[in-house]
């Protein structure tokens, strides 16, 4: 009579196990792929990789580098940016490799011409080194254009007149 009044079940097992399932089946879930989007664009990867450059740490510029390289492949900049670390740290045949990258993307870039001819020189490449910089030069007229000039230009005594002739300060 006490069980019929506390409606309890004339098979507790059998209550325990509904319950369990009950339980069980709320509380799991099938199992999903969460996919994150990346929410910065190329250009956000790149200038976050320029402020980690400034700081010094050069592991997160390059990783945010190549994440603005992957979102546009298109892009000199971030190549450009990976070849001045890669010279930095002084890997220059990988520093070569992404500034000849950035140059195939953007032939007209001063600035890439002018690191890639500075590199050359650096691994006895002077006569490629001597053209890029004085394309470099022809397109824009900047003072670290005419120092990696004349850098470069040490090495070749018998074009010492072209440096009047580029050199107009």
């Amino acid at each position: 009579m006490e069980k019929e009044r506390l409606h309890l079940s004339p098979h507790p097992s059998l209550t325990w196990a509904a319950a369990l399932f009950v339980l069980l089946a709320t509380s799991c879930s099938m199992p999903y792929v969460v996919v994150v989007r990346d929410p910065l664009t190329a250009s956000e990867h790149n200038d976050l990789g320029v402020a980690y450059e400034r700081k010094g740490q050069l592991d997160l510029a390059e990783k945010e580098y190549l994440r603005a390289g992957e979102k546009d492949r298109k892009w000199a900049l971030p190549l450009f940016n990976l070849g001045n670390i890669a010279y930095g740290r002084s890997d220059l045949e990988t520093a070569e490799g992404y500034y000849r990258r950035a140059l195939a993307l953007d032939e007209a870039n001063p600035d890439i011409m002018n690191n890639l001819a500075s590199l050359l020189h650096d691994i006895s490449l002077d006569h490629e080194a001597a053209a890029l910089i004085s394309k470099a030069l022809s397109i824009e007229r900047k003072p670290e254009y005419l120092d990696t000039y004349r850098k470069i230009m040490g090495y070749f005594p018998e074009e010492d007149e072209n440096l009047d002739a580029v050199d107009t300060q």
